[in-house]
């Protein structure tokens, strides 16, 4: 009797083992390089480099797969060796494109039958250029499809850091604003202090403010940027702001996008206020296999005269400090 029950704990044992050797994984070094240059329209490049961290040989799936087409451009097989150094894996042109500035997105699949899988996401963009003589020159960029889950998004103007330091430490921006302009006034929504992905559009009807935001290239096929939270708020001075996250305010916003705003009720007659904007969205840098948002760069002159404009329209506050903002 004693035989047996010591026969059936090995085997329990025994059993107990197989799920956690099942469970095991290949891994893989997988090193990206964000940014690159092709030579030429024919040549090829390094992508990324690849290493096997495992105490084994292990065979590899390279797919690359076109996102406006739906479907492979390339697949490759790779065996790793136990040991071996990092393998450059090359990229191409793998689509010729026709228009300067245009942008083509892209998908790498890196996969083991080890059950190890990663995704790699490009974007490859054409400028087209001239020689000396006039010549057409086409020179294409491979780009990291970086992403940004949960992201802030603020609508254009002066940083809060800039002017009250103390405040935040976060990028966040405030729009001041003259509410006697009769007709549309509109400023860049920004997310993450990086990219413009959209616009802020504030509509005056006589007493009537409607405030409505838009992102680019929203509705176009393969979109896929996120709306996850937004938010509205105006304040008659800078004074009164003391808390710019939404989520530490005692109270919510009384003012919502869409919604009509009374100057006379709900702002106690005063033209001259500061429109806070601060959505969340995710996001990646290319929202389309074929668009791609535009940097924000927050020196452009035009920027910095109108933030400037901005700051006078409003009380004197102690300390501004805008200066090679």
């Amino acid at each position: 009797m004693k035989k047996l029950l010591a026969l059936a704990l090995c085997a329990l044992l025994l059993a107990g083992l197989i799920p956690m050797a099942a469970s095991a994984k290949d891994t893989l070094d997988v090193v990206p390089v964000k940014e690159f240059r092709f030579p030429s329209e024919s040549a090829v490049a390094d992508v990324f480099t690849i290493q096997n961290t495992n105490p084994y040989d292990v065979n590899v799936t390279i797919d690359v797969y076109d996102q406006a087409l739906r479907q492979n451009v390339q697949s490759m097989q790779v065996t790793l060796l136990q040991g071996d150094a990092p393998t450059a894996i090359q990229a191409y042109v793998y689509k010729p494109l026709t228009h300067n500035g245009e942008i083509n997105t892209y998908r790498y699949t890196i996969k083991t039958a080890g059950g190890y899988t990663k995704h790699l996401y490009y974007g490859q963009k054409l400028t087209i250029t001239t020689d000396g003589s006039g010549n057409p020159i086409h020179v294409y960029d491979q780009m990291d499809n970086s992403f940004y889950p949960r992201n802030t998004v603020s609508s254009f103007g002066p940083h809060f850091r800039d002017v009250t330091p103390n405040l935040t430490k976060l990028w966040y921006m405030f729009t001041p604003i003259d509410l006697s302009i009769q007709g549309r006034q509109s400023f860049p929504l920004v997310a993450s202090n990086i990219f413009e992905v959209g616009q802020v559009h504030v509509d005056v009807n006589m007493d009537t403010v409607i405030v409505t935001y838009e992102m680019f290239f929203e509705g176009k096929e393969g979109y896929t940027s996120e709306r996850l939270s937004d938010f509205l708020m105006f304040y008659n001075a800078y004074t009164d702001i003391t808390i710019v996250e939404p989520e530490d305010m005692p109270n919510p916003s009384p003012y919502a996008f869409g919604q009509p705003i009374s100057i006379l009720n709900h702002l106690g007659g005063d033209t001259n206020v500061i429109m806070f904007v601060r959505n969340r969205i995710t996001y990646y840098e290319f929202p389309t296999p074929k668009d791609g948002y535009t940097r924000y760069w927050r020196n452009l002159p035009e920027y910095k005269t109108r933030r400037e404009a901005m700051l006078q329209m409003m009380d004197p506050i102690t300390p501004v400090s805008m200066v090679g903002k």
